[in-house]
């Protein structure tokens, strides 16, 4: 009888889990075809704009850049060159000198010429603890804060926008270098309708291997170091894949912190950034849809765009990977948990029955789903339960339909984007057919370990080590 019992058991388990991973193929199969169709439209408007004429034009929006640097020597001065070099019209750029203890401070004020000014500053936004404010004498656009570390990355992002003086800021983190039509293919859209847009996501990939000059990318020579190139894979899975679909329906969950485009009134409105989460983009990301829906404004948009900005240093190694998984499933988990009221309620339209859902079952329990399904289906072969051609093929579902996703992105990306050469294309479909066997358990390990931290409360905003620079 337990025998009999046990069968049932597992047959019932394994019926529950495949179809909980057909149900997540069918979804992401969905994302995927409306992204393609949602990319296409966004190439097709890049296509016709006029950028020159854009650039002329007396409607552009002058757009504040708020970074915050934190131990940001390595990048701070090509990431500071690639924001003094863009192709735009009017825009400042402040800096934000969280408490580094390396030489960021200094090689700021090499290459800006920093001079200490008498300026109003009002904390709109909980910041922490303001040094100084300074000037350059070399770029009249640019402003330097320097703080007192606190408050974690928000702190900093929270200073920076409360000198900001432009009606839409732009956020960008310190190991970002931009490309130098950045701001002006993203804020086309912008100009387009500003009484609606009020938050603008769009691509980046990772400058691992880049060749960069004065905050030039002058080779694009990208890493063929698994590690980094899975990473690639992964950017073109989430913002091809799954958030520019999520933005046709108003429903893209994060304005990545990479490169993020914020209306400032929004920002003034909801308080800023936190400090009480893990990371702050997710967070901020969700707590503007609730405030679309708590004030009813039913004409905002937060939209993704398909281009690729810029280039973000990602992690080298598999520690160091972890490290950073770890944290952001951490705030995953908080951020989820804190806006729990709003899956499946109609207020929230889209974002309520499409995102939320994906963002709890399966960036929350996925990878417990994942782990204890490959468990039970390895239980089952061992007590013959399952037979063998049953264990090959659930292993073979799983493994084949993470890897229809990926390719299927990979197609999407290609078809709109000229970023990779054929032989790092083809690099990229090779490691996506083989990710399922070592990768994909990286990632699930990282997920596992930042659920156990986030239920040991762990908050803080950790970094992991980052490898030195040729």
């Amino acid at each position: 009888m337990n025998a009999i019992w046990l069968a049932a058991l597992i047959h019932a388990v394994f019926v529950f889990f495949l179809g909980y991973f057909l149900i997540l193929l069918l979804f992401f199969l969905f994302l995927i075809i409306v992204g393609f169709i949602e990319e296409g439209k966004r190439t097709w408007e890049s296509r016709v704009e006029d950028y020159p004429l854009a650039y002329l034009s007396s409607f552009n929006i002058p757009v504040s850049i708020v970074m915050p640097a934190r131990n940001e020597e390595e990048w701070i001065r090509d990431s500071v060159s690639s924001m003094i070099n863009l192709n735009y019209p009017e825009f400042e750029i402040i800096v934000v000198d969280d408490g580094s203890t390396d030489k960021t401070y200094q090689i700021l004020d090499e290459l800006l010429g920093l001079k200490p000014i008498d300026m109003p500053y009002v904390k709109h936004f909980q910041d922490g603890l303001v040094k100084i404010i300074l000037k350059s004498t070399k770029h009249p656009n640019v402003t330097v804060i320097s703080k007192f570390a606190g408050h974690k990355k928000a702190g900093a992002v929270n200073a920076g926008l409360n000198i900001a003086k432009y009606d839409y800021v732009c956020m960008i983190d310190a190991d970002t270098v931009l490309e130098q039509n950045a701001l002006l293919k993203t804020m086309a859209h912008v100009i387009r309708r500003p009484e609606r847009i009020i938050g603008v996501g769009s691509g980046f990939g990772l400058s691992n291997g880049l060749k960069v000059e004065d905050g030039r990318v002058v080779k694009y020579s990208f890493s063929f170091n698994p590690i980094v190139a899975y990473q690639n894979l992964e950017y073109i899975r989430s913002f091809i894949g799954n958030r520019i679909a999520w933005s046709r329906y108003n429903a893209m969950p994060n304005v990545a912190g990479g490169f993020g485009i914020w209306r400032r009134d929004v920002l003034y409105e909801i308080g800023g950034y936190s400090a009480e989460f893990t990371c702050e983009d997710l967070e901020i990301t969700f707590r503007v849809h609730d405030y679309i829906a708590k004030n009813e404004k039913k004409d905002y948009k937060i939209i993704m765009l398909p281009y690729y900005v810029g280039w973000t240093e990602g992690p080298s190694n598999i520690s160091s990977l972890i490290s950073q998984r770890d944290r952001w499933q951490r705030v995953v988990n908080e951020t989820v948990h804190d806006y729990k009221y709003m899956i499946f309620n109609p207020k929230y339209k889209g974002f309520a029955f499409l995102t939320l859902p994906y963002y709890f079952l399966y960036e929350v329990w996925g990878v417990f789903f994942e782990i204890v399904s490959v468990i039970f289906v390895a239980v089952g072969y061992a007590t013959k339960t399952l037979d063998l051609k049953m264990f090959l093929a659930f292993m073979c579902f799983m493994i084949l339909s993470q890897t229809l996703v990926s390719l299927l992105s990979l197609l999407v990306f290609v078809r709109g984007q000229k970023a990779f050469r054929f032989g790092y294309i083809c690099y990229l479909v090779l490691l996506g057919c083989l990710e399922s066997f070592l990768y994909r358990w990286i990632i699930s390990f990282a997920k596992v370990l930042g659920t156990y931290h986030y239920l040991r409360k762990v908050r803080v905003f950790d970094r992991y080590a980052r490898a030195k620079r040729a």
